[in-house]
């Protein structure tokens, strides 16, 4: 029998211990303190968004679109009452992406003032950081990336390497990550690097082309390696965060990662794989388009790999800082590497994948990035 719930707990005590359950894997009693709660008040959005995410990884996926979708309607009627508050409308924005509902997400993003969260640093540090680097004329810097290509670690050494700032311009999760224009607007005076995974959207191009940014370095990986990564990543992590079931376009059913490896790679193959492809050829047309304003270098990890002081200088280079500026020996932190190989791919795919993977992939991304079959 289950241990009855205290009625003398508040509404936030049950939440929080909603929250300590299932962040201790501990599903079915998280589930039991947030339906609790909805009874007490039906319309706490919170709840009804860990709902969601517990429905998903326990492999009902109905009743987890109808928790989101619930969710979305509170947080519109709250929103209605409380204009001013940004904190509720980036939630907002969040939950539309992940219910493939971007029009809305961008017209809300559009308006949205959100401060840049400052990343390894203090608020106090990030503005010294940034004072500091615009004193050096180091202009906003942006390195636009694939996942599970080393990007983290890339970003965090050229920010120390050249004493700047990092933060991020974008809300949202990769494949559908949204500039916030107030952000960009922010960031304008420069000193600081962001690093992010947004897609080739027209609201995204121009969000750019508004805020002056011309120079963009898009970093990538064989896709054949970044879908084993993800394969790992996603079940290792990402599946397990809190919120991280109701990003469905990236993270498998629940039945999938419950399953084999071989499964799960599958299905990173028929699902994962096909978008990666369409945000790599969607940058490569906007930086192949003479009209588009943007300048885009494309740098990969492969070359990251064989020679970081080359790829450094490239990156450098093309965003239009003096390589003088930069300190290659400063010392940054290391992060999300799980073994770094380059074709790792090609030991652990069965023959089946190979075939399948090669197929999804155009010949001519093929040949201008050199992924051999």
């Amino acid at each position: 029998m289950q241990p009855t719930i205290p009625q003398n707990l508040s509404p936030e005590d049950l939440f929080n211990m909603g929250r300590q359950h299932q962040s201790q894997g501990m599903l079915v009693d998280a589930r039991r303190l947030y339906e609790d709660l909805l009874k007490r008040e039906p319309r706490h959005s919170q709840a009804l968004i860990m709902l969601g995410s517990i429905a998903y990884q326990q492999g009902e996926e109905l009743q987890g679109d109808a928790y989101i979708d619930r969710a979305i309607e509170v947080v519109q009627e709250h929103r209605s009452h409380m204009p001013g508050d940004h904190g509720l409308q980036a939630n907002l924005t969040n939950l539309l992406f992940a219910r493939q509902r971007p029009a809305e997400a961008e017209e809300i993003a559009a308006r949205l003032r959100f401060p840049i969260n400052p990343i390894r640093s203090s608020q106090a540090e990030f503005m010294e950081r940034a004072e500091s680097g615009t004193a050096r004329n180091i202009p906003l810097l942006l390195i636009n990336t694939v996942p599970k290509s080393a990007s983290e670690t890339i970003w965090n050494q050229l920010a120390e390497g050249l004493g700047i700032a990092q933060g991020h311009l974008s809300i949202a999760v990769y494949p559908d990550c949204c500039l916030i224009p107030d952000r960009l607007r922010a960031a304008g005076r420069g000193g600081m690097i962001a690093k992010e995974h947004i897609p080739a959207t027209p609201f995204n191009l121009q969000a750019l082309a508004d805020h002056g940014l011309t120079r963009m370095i898009f970093h990538l990986r064989d896709p054949r390696q970044v879908v084993l990564s993800w394969a790992h990543f996603v079940r290792d992590d990402v599946s397990m965060r809190m919120m991280g079931p109701i990003w469905r376009k990236i993270v498998p059913p629940a039945p999938v990662l419950k399953g084999s490896q071989e499964g799960l790679v599958d299905w990173c193959i028929a699902h994962f794989l096909p978008p990666l492809i369409r945000f790599i050829a969607d940058w490569r047309q906007v930086g192949q388009d003479p009209n588009s304003g943007l300048q885009i270098t494309f740098l990969s990890y492969e070359q990251f790999l064989a020679e970081p002081s080359d790829y450094f200088g490239q990156a450098l280079d093309a965003l239009g800082v003096e390589r003088d500026l930069f300190n290659p020996g400063a010392q940054a932190e290391v992060v999300h590497l799980r073994k770094g190989q380059v074709d790792e791919w090609r030991d652990v795919f069965t023959k089946k994948q190979k075939a399948a993977a090669w197929e999804a992939m155009p010949k001519e991304l093929c040949k201008a990035f050199g992924w051999q079959k």
